[in-house]
């Protein structure tokens, strides 16, 4: 064997080293890091996909609630009877048309039989014809239709169809009184055509661009899923195709959604091979140097990554790097988290906050309950619950429609939200015309002086109710339970009964005349 001098010996150390190191950072990032940003990129593909299906099922639900409003609508279940022309020139005039935002309305009978069709292009005021509804013609059309109830409610679908003037949403009710009673006399079916504004829509919600586009000629086996099923993205790639199919789960359309990040960073570039190659050079003069800025940083680099894989937190990682390609791999994954937190936060607001009033929902309010129960059982801290409900809204809808009812809830909702002005005070929509405020202790006085304001707030407001035998405006009655720390009895308190106690307070404003207010104390149900 030859014998190697010292030199020969370190230059062949520096140069296994520099193979070993080279060589452990690109199988690092090659075999442990890429396959994680691999993964993190899919998820997020699927999130993408996920809030396209949600994003799709509330533009579904906003037909349908206009085409509810209609369908349970007494007037419309009369006009199936007496047919009077009156509420058709009254309810369904072109107007109608671009108020409600629709493409289509079509009244049919018990037998199927068309009474009365209109379309009309709710954005151009050309006129529309429609086909779909002749059952004789498509009988394959009729599984659109829903089993007609004969209790109370109201049987509805709604979905995707294929017309003459391309796609469309479609939405049925079978059509009863204003209180979802009476005999079966037929179906109201609204129709909406997909234009720029419904995948505008997808795409201001899912925060990326989403594009439909015709089902090929040559279009035979399904290649896609459709948009309602889940889909599991395994690997990364520009775009996901999701069909949109009709009533008999025809595809008649394709949703093409382009993915925030849709390619994997490149390890070895030209960059970085002529780092590389200057750092064979270098490395003898270098060699602390190299563990300084390269080794070190690696490390840190993995170190944050586990450390936030183990933790199961999204925080941002350190972007200020030597090496350009760790700083690359750094910037998109910070990228990566940044977008996902904010389809999160997104989604988070679509879950807790009300559709039509713009408050929070009844979820919402569980955790919000929950903060003040938490609070007054460890930090001695009570609140106030506070059960609203509006005067007769019911009469209010039958008198001047369903529309004109969701606008005073949504005009009741924010004044009553206006009422919150501590950042611990909470308005939410607890169901119907039912809300429900949240106040941290006050006293009683000034608990007077705040429900008070809320009734001067709803004649503020001035909402007309032609029906009402309290006011000559919107009222709202009242009924507040006080819960106090004493009230804690190992540890826990029944919010369940603390709801009821408002809700008995709330009965006794209303059986001593409505449009005022009751307060009791949880504890012993005193009224004052």
């Amino acid at each position: 064997m030859k014998s190697l001098t010292f030199n020969q010996l370190q230059l062949r150390v520096l140069v296994l080293l520099f193979f070993l190191f080279t060589s452990g950072l690109i199988s690092y990032m090659h075999f442990i890091e890429l396959p994680k940003l691999e993964r993190s990129i899919s998820l997020l593909a699927e999130r993408e996909l996920d809030t396209l299906a949600f994003s799709t099922k509330n533009l579904l639900k906003d037909v349908a609630k206009i085409n509810f409003d209609y369908a349970a609508w007494t007037s419309t279940y009369n006009f199936m009877h007496d047919k009077r022309q009156s509420y058709i020139d009254d309810n369904l005039v072109d107007e109608t048309f671009s108020i409600i935002e629709v493409d289509g309305i079509f009244l049919i009978d018990e037998h199927l039989k068309t009474i009365f069709g209109k379309g009309l292009n709710h954005k151009t005021g050309e006129s529309l014809n429609f086909s779909f509804q002749d059952f004789n013609q498509f009988p394959s059309n009729a599984t659109m239709l829903p089993v007609p109830r004969r209790d109370k409610g109201s049987a509805k679908t709604s979905g995707f169809i294929m017309t003459l003037h391309g796609p469309a949403i479609y939405s049925v009710n079978q059509i009863r009184t204003s209180l979802l009673e009476g005999e079966h006399r037929g179906f109201l079916i609204t129709i909406k055509l997909i234009k720029e504004d419904f995948t505008k829509s997808l795409s201001e919600s899912t925060l990326t661009k989403v594009s439909m586009l015709p089902i090929p000629h040559d279009y035979k086996a399904k290649t896609s899923s459709f948009w309602n099923e889940k889909v599991t993205v395994t690997a990364v790639k520009p775009y996901s195709t999701v069909l949109i199919g009709d009533m008999n789960s025809q595809p008649i359309a394709i949703l093409n959604i382009e993915h925030s990040v849709g390619t994997m960073p490149n390890i070895i570039n030209q960059k970085s091979i002529i780092f590389l190659t200057l750092l064979s050079f270098l490395f003898y003069l270098i060699y602390q140097l190299i563990s300084i800025t390269i080794i070190i940083p690696v490390k840190k680099l993995a170190r944050d990554i586990k450390v936030m894989d183990k933790k199961k937190e999204c925080t941002q990682l350190n972007e200020d790097y030597t090496v350009k390609e760790l700083t690359t791999v750094s910037k998109n994954v910070n990228e990566l988290l940044l977008t996902v937190q904010k389809q999160n936060e997104l989604l988070a607001e679509q879950v807790n906050t009300d559709q039509l009033t713009q408050v929070m929902n009844r979820h919402g309010l569980k955790v919000e309950l929950t903060k003040h129960k938490d609070e007054c059982i460890r930090l001695k801290v009570g609140f106030i619950v506070v059960m609203c409900d509006i005067d007769y809204f019911k009469k209010y809808n039958d008198s001047v429609g369903h529309m004109k009812g969701d606008e005073a809830l949504f005009l009741v909702a924010q004044a009553l939200d206006n009422q919150c002005k501590r950042t611990s005070d909470t308005c939410a929509r607890f169901g119907g015309e039912e809300f429900i405020l949240l106040f941290t202790e006050m006293t009683t006085a000034n608990l007077h002086n705040k429900l008070q304001s809320v009734i001067n707030a709803m004649e503020n407001l001035n909402i007309s109710h032609p029906d009402s035998a309290v006011a000559s405006h919107i009222s709202v009655s009242l009924g507040a339970t006080i819960v106090q720390p004493s009230d804690v009895i190992d540890f826990n308190l029944p919010m369940n009964a603390i709801i009821k106690s408002a809700d008995k307070a709330l009965y006794q404003a209303k059986a001593t005349g409505r449009n005022r207010f009751v307060i009791n104390y949880f504890s012993s149900n005193k009224t004052t």
